[in-house]
């Protein structure tokens, strides 16, 4: 956007918004583009990966041991508004062929595992997703082509250690298919050590 239309946008003067892009461009946060319009700089990369450094710091360690032992890519994932947002992302060192996301890739709460694991830990709602539902009934979300066409997600919620929901799932992505049950049973399992230090 130009500074007129940030400008007009946000309701300020646009000495104003000179200020701030001032600042923001000091921080890598707005760079300023061809011409005049100014957009998001690579600084909130960066920004990105501080969001939630507690629990980042928590799951990598379990991710990381999860993704070797299973040979899947593993991630964890935040909500934030209506969106699921990844953390956190770790893939098998050794696998020929595998998933991935970035982290900061975003999607809607109900269209795939991660997501619904959150609203699972949630309380019930009005007009949820018949798939959290079902979720609540084993304790952990599966879906199947939702986000890449022949891919599987295995998630469950993960929850502080009082037992109060993180709004946050830890989970595996995988295109080969794989023993549900097992796996979630392991994912339910980390989920408990991860809560367990104290989030």
């Amino acid at each position: 956007m130009t500074v007129a239309e940030l400008a007009t946008s946000l309701g300020m003067h646009r000495q104003a918004v000179y200020r701030l892009l001032t600042t923001l461009r000091m921080h890598r946060l707005a760079a300023e583009g061809s011409s005049g319009r100014y957009r998001l700089g690579l600084g909130v990369i960066q920004l990105a990966h501080q969001a939630n450094p507690q629990l980042r710091r928590a799951v990598v360690p379990y991710l990381r041991a999860l993704a070797e032992e299973l040979g899947v890519t593993t991630q964890c994932v935040v909500a934030e508004g209506a969106d699921a947002v990844v953390l956190a992302v770790v893939e098998p060192s050794d696998a020929i062929f595998h998933l991935s996301q970035r982290s900061g890739a975003r999607h809607a709460l109900d269209q795939g595992a991660s997501g619904l694991a959150i609203m699972l830990a949630r309380p019930r709602q009005a007009g949820e997703p018949d798939e959290v539902a079902k979720a609540r009934e084993v304790g952990y979300a599966v879906s199947r082509g939702h986000l890449t066409p022949g891919a599987v997600g295995i998630a469950v919620p993960l929850y502080d250690s009082a037992g109060q929901p993180l709004d946050a799932s830890l989970g595996i992505v995988s295109m080969v298919d794989l023993d549900v049950e097992a796996t979630a049973g392991r994912l339910l399992a980390t989920a408990e050590q991860i809560s367990a230090r104290e989030l």
